[in-house]
C-alpha cells in the first residue's frame, strides 16, 4: 500500500496503533506515546509467554514476533511498533515484508550517542542477541566512535520479576559494568526497552558525566513520520507524568471469573455504561482511557489481561514515571 493511499484511508478515522514486546519493556515507548499523542487507540502486546527473547535463537524469535504481529493486525491496527530491540534485530525485514501497514523498529540509539558525546567511548547495554546481530554491527560499523557493548540478559528478567533496585540488582550492575573504565564514558546507551526500568541504579553507579541515552525518541519520531497527520500531537505535548498512569483498582471492574473478564474486555466502542474514576481514566470495552483522548488495550500474549496483570501493568508504568527524570 502507497503512503498517501494509507494516510487517506487512516485520516478518516482514529489511528489504531499497536506496540509488541517480548514482555513488559515495551511498555517504556508506550508510556511516551500517551504523553506524546492524542486521541489514538493503542494496542499493547507482551509476549509473555516467551519472554525473554534475548536468549533465543534468531529463527525462534522471527517466529514468535510474526505471530505477534499477525495478531495485532488480525485486531485492526494501522501501525505497529515493535518496542524490542532485540526482535527487530532479529525480525524486522520479515515482519516488513509480510505485511503491508508500516512496521516501526527499535534501535540503539548509538548514533546519538557518537553524534552527541563522540569524543569519548559509548556503552551499549542490550541483550545477548541484539549485540551479536548483523543489524548492530552495520550500525556501530559506520560510526566514528569508540563503542563497547555488554549484554545484560538478567536484568530482563528482574524486571518482569518486579525487581528494580534490590541488593541483587545493584550487585549485578556493579559487576558487570566495573569490566569498564567508566571514567572514559561519554555515554551509556539502553538496548533494551526492558532496561528503562533501571535508570536510578544505573545513574548511581556511572560517573556523573556520563549521559544515558535510550531509542524511544527516535522510534515515537519515526511513528510519526510514517503515519504522518493521521497521528494528532498533544498540545504542548510534554504534558504533566500522570497522562501516563492509571488506576487499576478504581477504573477498571472485572467479573467474577475469567470468561466475564474475556467478555469485557472484547467488547468494542465507548458505551453507556462507561464509567470514569477521579484520576481521568476510565474503562470501557475493555480499553482503559487517557488523557489526551488516548486509550489502550493490554494483552497478555494474545489474552486480555485480567485484574492481577493490569495491576502489575501499573506498577511497572508508575516506575516508568519516575524514572522519566533522571539524567
Amino acid at each position: 500500500m502507497s503512503y498517501n493511499l494509507f494516510l487517506n484511508l487512516t485520516l478518516d478515522k482514529d489511528l489504531k496503533i499497536a506496540f509488541f514486546d517480548s514482555g513488559i519493556g515495551g511498555l517504556s515507548v508506550l508510556a511516551e506515546a500517551l504523553r506524546r499523542f492524542s486521541g489514538a487507540e493503542f494496542l499493547y502486546f507482551a509476549d509473555e509467554d516467551h519472554v525473554p527473547y534475548g536468549t533465543k535463537s534468531r529463527a525462534e524469535i522471527v517466529r514468535l514476533s510474526l505471530d505477534a504481529v499477525g495478531f495485532l493486525v488480525s485486531r485492526g491496527a494501522d501501525g505497529v511498533v515493535v518496542a524490542c530491540n532485540t526482535a527487530t534485530s532479529a525480525a524486522i525485514s520479515e515482519l516488513r515484508g509480510a505485511f503491508s501497514v508500516p512496521v516501526i523498529g527499535m534501535e540503539p540509539a548509538v548514533k546519538l550517542a557518537a553524534d552527541s558525546f563522540g569524543a569519548r567511548p559509548t556503552l551499549l547495554i542490550a541483550t545477548p542477541l541484539t549485540i551479536a546481530g548483523e543489524k548492530l554491527a552495520r550500525l556501530v560499523g559506520r560510526l566514528e566512535c569508540e563503542t563497547w557493548s555488554l549484554p545484560l540478559p538478567r536484568l530482563v528478567e528482574f524486571a518482569q520479576d518486579l525487581e528494580f533496585d534490590s541488593p541483587a540488582v545493584r550487585a549485578y550492575l556493579r559487576e558487570e559494568l566495573a569490566k569498564f573504565e567508566l571514567e572514559r564514558l561519554g555515554s551509556l546507551v539502553l538496548g533494551c526497552t526492558h532496561f528503562n526500568y533501571f535508570k536510578d541504579v544505573l545513574r548511581e553507579i556511572l560517573p556523573s558525566h556520563v549521559r544515558i541515552i535510550d531509542g524511544i525518541d527516535g522510534t515515537l519520531n519515526r511513528l510519526a513520520s510514517e503515519l504522518g497527520e493521521g497521528l494528532k500531537f498533544a498540545r504542548g505535548y510534554d504534558l504533566p507524568s500522570r497522562a501516563a498512569k492509571f488506576d487499576a483498582d478504581g477504573g477498571v471492574e472485572f467479573g467474577a471469573n475469567s470468561s466475564a473478564q474475556v467478555g469485557k474486555f472484547e467488547a468494542q466502542g465507548r458505551g453507556a455504561d462507561s464509567r470514569q474514576n477521579a484520576r481521568g481514566h476510565s474503562k470501557d470495552g475493555g480499553k482503559i482511557y487517557y488523557p489526551n483522548g488516548n486509550s489502550v488495550k493490554y494483552f497478555y500474549s494474545g489474552r486480555a489481561l485480567d485484574a492481577a496483570q493490569l495491576r502489575k501493568v501499573e506498577l511497572f508504568l508508575k516506575r516508568l514515571d519516575a524514572m522519566r527524570e533522571i539524567n
